[in-house]
């Protein structure tokens, strides 16, 4: 039974020093504290780290399209996805859809008027 406590309490303090490591990591790190700590709280999402490391290792390119639709749909509530048959992954968004065409209306237009785009 002492054996089991030991166990225990050396698993405790493992516990301890991860989380004193982490905590000492995230004040000294150059960027936002809390954005590191939400970081932390999403890597434990299942499938997330998955997701983060097949969006890194994308072509330059691809993950350049994603990351354009991403900001021209602003809220990602409004984006629907569908896998068809075929392996082809369509996204859609009425934002990012909006966003696309005033930029294709205002590169389309010849005059030199200074154009709003609303």
């Amino acid at each position: 039974m002492s054996h089991r406590g030991d166990r225990a309490r050396e698993r405790s303090r493992g516990q301890h020093r991860a989380r004193a490591r982490l905590l000492r990591t995230l004040a000294a790190c150059d960027g936002n504290p809390a954005d590191m700590l939400e970081l932390y709280y999403w890597s434990k999402e299942p499938g997330f780290t998955q997701l983060i490391r097949a969006i890194a290792t994308m072509p330059e390119h691809t993950r350049a399209a994603l990351e354009t639709f991403i900001t021209l749909a602003r809220d990602s509530k409004s984006v629907t996805a569908d896998l068809d048959p075929r392996g082809v992954l369509t996204f859609c968004s009425s934002e990012a859809a909006r966003s696309v065409a005033l930029c294709v209306h205002a590169a389309e237009e010849t005059d030199e008027q200074p154009h709003l785009l609303n």
